[in-house]
């Protein structure tokens, strides 16, 4: 994808990010809601015209945005750990990932479903991949990024991630406990898909890993996909894996701490030209 760069050419300033992700979160919210009404009652139905109809406006407006303010490399591609020291253990992030996601396809009763239903939640849940990570992942953090160190794009990303979905958790009526409990949950999915893009260096694998993890949890028996409820049950292998993945988020935050403090000390250390 080649940049069509405006005139004024747009500040890579936080405001910027947090407007584009709270034009995705509201028209996605209220878009949604207000499709359902045509729903009737059929979950799918809904699942369909809140997603199928809604998400591909979103989508096609944050890659003309991003093309128009000349920021599509950076949107998509990030620095990985193969061109750095020591970082090549922040491949284990996108490892886990791809582990968690599979459990949770192995719990799916795949012999309860039909090809029509089973297509519209995957083309459904890969479209809530793409939409929130390029929001996410992509502009937020190119904008986080111009005026502040990796640590800050980490954290901004990962926490405006989880705090996005409260909107989706008060529609569906959850307790003040069950909503922060999840909004923590989906900040820390949302700092593990950071790791995997930088890991990989390409937004297209936390697409998937995100979008294939939803996919997941919308099929999970007596699930709607709003909770993180499927993530955090008895069965050894998912709670191993959240537990990996929680320690992996944390060592994602100390390593990019040490990163922004070299640089902070090689900046200071280089003399003025």
């Amino acid at each position: 994808m080649s940049d069509i760069r405006h005139p004024k050419s747009v500040p890579r300033m936080i405001w910027v990010g947090l407007a584009a992700v709270a034009f995705y979160v509201l028209l996605a919210a209220v878009g949604g809601n207000l499709l359902s009404v045509f729903a009737d009652g059929d979950e799918t139905l809904d699942f369909a015209l809140s997603h199928l109809l809604v998400l591909p406006i979103l989508i096609t407006v944050g890659v003309l945005f991003t093309r128009r303010a000349g920021w599509t490399r950076d949107v998509w591609t990030a620095p990985s750990p193969f061109t750095e020291r020591r970082r090549w253990w922040m491949l284990a992030i996108p490892v886990v990932l791809t582990v968690q996601v599979v459990v949770l396809l192995m719990g799916v009763p795949w012999s309860e479903q039909t090809v029509s239903v089973v297509l519209i939640y995957l083309i459904g849940s890969l479209l809530i991949g793409i939409g929130e990570e390029i929001y996410f992942r992509g502009i937020l953090r190119v904008t986080v990024l111009g005026h502040h160190r990796e640590l800050a794009a980490l954290l901004i990303t990962s926490f405006a991630f989880g705090f996005a979905h409260v909107v989706s958790y008060l529609f569906e009526d959850l307790g003040i406990f069950t909503i922060a409990l999840n909004t923590l949950a989906v900040a820390l999915d949302g700092a593990l898909f950071y790791g995997a893009y930088r890991a990989t260096g390409t937004l297209w694998v936390p697409i998937l890993l995100h979008g294939l993890g939803d996919f997941g949890r919308f099929l999970q028996p007596g699930s709607n996909g709003a909770t993180h409820a499927a993530m955090s049950t008895g069965d050894t292998i998912a709670s191993l894996t959240l537990i990996i993945g929680a320690a992996l988020a944390l060592a994602l935050v100390v390593s990019l701490a040490r990163q922004d403090h070299r640089s902070r000390r090689g900046s200071r250390s280089t003399p003025s030209p």
